[in-house]
């Protein structure tokens, strides 16, 4: 939502937060959560990523295991911020790009997982989008410093934004340490974007540039 000059709240418009890139994943990632839940078994051994599957040469789990939500919670937090953060990110560097961001963070923070499960001769299952979602919030929070969001009843700045929701993602990850592999997309998401990002590119208009928002700009 953003504050225009008349002082109205606009929800974002479907053709805006449901590009072709993020709607393909929302539509997958109500598959896999549908596919946990009725088919466990086989998604499990087929689609979640453990070092079984990927020593049975399922090497492609390391780009599934992200539409695998088990938890209604997970399935929500996680669609929201693809939904609303990840449709502006891909009408902002376009569906390529964001195709190669998402693949960057599932697959780095897939074979991190590999190696920490052999490492400490564990056997879990990795599944859930956080790794995307902790790397497309830090991306966000990048591309839109500066840039105040309206959200109710305060604004606040997206970095800001970013900050607090991968520090609550760091916390919850207290009690099993290994999940905290997942809120390492964010550190991913940084490094990419600090990589790709050049003096002369193109830039997200902040808040300090515009004057037709009166410090807020649209950016659903």
């Amino acid at each position: 939502m953003y504050l225009t000059e008349k002082t109205q709240i606009t929800f974002p418009s479907p053709t805006k937060i449901f590009t072709p890139t993020i709607t393909t994943i929302i539509v997958l990632i109500i598959i896999g959560f549908a596919l946990f839940h009725h088919a466990f078994n086989f998604t499990m051994n087929n689609l979640a990523l453990t070092t079984g599957n990927v020593f049975q040469g399922k090497i492609w789990t390391i780009v599934t295991y992200p539409f695998i939500n088990g938890g209604p919670w997970n399935l929500i937090f996680n669609g929201f911020i693809i939904l609303f953060m990840g449709s502006s990110i891909e009408r902002e560097w376009g569906t390529k790009s964001f195709i190669f961001l998402w693949l960057i963070l599932s697959v780095s923070c897939g074979l991190t997982w590999i190696v920490i499960n052999l490492l400490f001769n564990l056997n879990f299952a990795g599944t859930g989008s956080e790794p995307c979602a902790y790397g497309i919030i830090a991306t966000f929070g990048i591309l839109y410093r500066g840039t105040r969001l309206w959200f109710y009843f305060f604004t606040i700045e997206a970095q800001y934004i970013a900050m607090i929701l991968i520090g609550v993602g760091a916390v919850l990850s207290i009690a099993w340490p290994i999940f905290f592999i997942w809120v390492l997309g964010a550190l991913v998401a940084y490094i990419y974007v600090k990589m790709r990002l050049r003096p002369d590119a193109p830039r997200a208009v902040s808040s300090q540039d515009s004057d037709d928002f009166e410090g807020f700009v649209d950016i659903d």
